[in-house]
């Protein structure tokens, strides 16, 4: 099936974004991103841009807004979702590689979002397709929600900084990312693969595993390490750790963050 990806403009269209919330995450009524907002954010500097069949049925989209840290200027990204039945035939990369567009025109240089850390296809994704890092943890962010795929654990996010011109999202983009296995690693973050079962069949166990999982980020964080890899096993899934000096930030960001470190703002579900 050919798919287009464009912005939303109409109110059918935003409300199938709305609708989507429900279908892909099984919100509950009081946790989506309401019609309005999604109306209003092409107004005020940000998007939603859906992924259209030919028939033209929204079946993803992805939303971001402005934001700034300090006086630095960057979207966040609210949510990126496509339908199961069209998951797997390139979808959420097209959607952040339109989304990396726009940013790029508008003379953004980075987006972030935020998501769960034990989510092992996301974070691959993420970091070793998207060239995305990682260094800030936040422990239960959104409090308890109803989401199907929470699974009833506490809301833990990790929050992606993607660096849109950066050497190292040049290269992923390209297909040309570096084995993780061959970088500099200076710490990693490991939990056993089988977790979203755990959380059905023994809740306590998985509790008991997001949390030592929790616990080994922010000292890795406070030690100023950044995710630079992940690598997904059968048994083990990974988070590989770097030094801030080998993580290939953007031009300027490491001076620029030190400097303002207490500006930063800690909120893509």
């Amino acid at each position: 099936m050919n798919y287009s990806v464009k912005p939303c403009h109409t109110h059918e269209e935003f409300a199938a974004c709305v609708r989507l919330q429900k279908q892909i995450w099984g919100y509950a009524d009081r946790e989506v991103y309401p019609l309005r907002l999604f109306i209003n954010l092409a107004k005020i500097g940000g998007h939603v841009l859906g992924a259209f069949t030919p028939e033209g049925q929204v079946v993803g989209f992805v939303a971001s807004m402005p934001a700034w840290h300090g006086r630095r200027r960057y979207y966040h990204s609210l949510s990126l979702g496509v339908l199961p039945e069209h998951e797997n035939r390139g979808l959420g990369k097209a959607l952040k590689l339109a989304q990396r567009e726009d940013a790029i025109r508008r003379g953004l240089n980075c987006i972030e979002w935020t998501f769960d850390p034990l989510k092992a296809k996301n974070a691959f994704f993420n970091i070793e397709r998207l060239g995305a890092i990682v260094r800030r943890y936040l422990a239960d962010h959104y409090g308890p929600v109803e989401s199907r795929l929470q699974q009833g654990l506490p809301t833990d996010r990790l929050i992606a900084e993607w660096w849109l011109e950066s050497p190292r999202v040049i290269r992923a983009l390209g297909g040309k990312a570096e084995q993780s296995e061959s970088k500099n690693i200076a710490a990693e973050v490991s939990w056993v693969s089988n977790v979203g079962q755990l959380a059905e069949t023994n809740p306590g166990r998985a509790r008991a595993v997001q949390l030592a999982v929790r616990e080994q980020f922010q000292k890795c964080f406070a030690d100023k390490l950044v995710i630079t890899g992940f690598v997904k096993g059968e048994y083990e899934n990974r988070y590989l750790l770097s030094s801030e000096i080998g993580a290939e930030l953007s031009a300027g960001d490491f001076e620029w963050r030190r400097k303002n470190a207490s500006t930063l703002s800690v909120h893509e579900d």
